[in-house]
């Protein structure tokens, strides 16, 4: 192998790694986060036409509303 050659290959690696950093970097942070979060969300509550699926809405509600009334009842 010519040295121009290792040289280059060491360049590609560099910026392939700064590349994956700054992506994970940007995966950990508090809007990184947020963001997968609310896309997470738009398709647990939306169907494949971008509706809002109103009994999922109705249930996630309903949950939290009860298990807010058990713990309050608890302690």
């Amino acid at each position: 192998m010519k040295q121009d050659q290792i040289e280059a290959e060491i360049i590609a690696a560099r910026e392939r790694l700064a590349k994956n950093l700054f992506e994970l970097e940007y995966a950990l942070s508090p809007s990184g986060l947020s963001e997968r979060g609310l896309q997470y969300m738009k398709k647990i509550f939306t169907d494949q036409d971008g509706d809002i699926r109103y009994e999922r809405v109705l249930g996630a509600v309903l949950g939290t509303v009860l298990g807010l009334k058990i713990i309050k009842k608890i302690f």
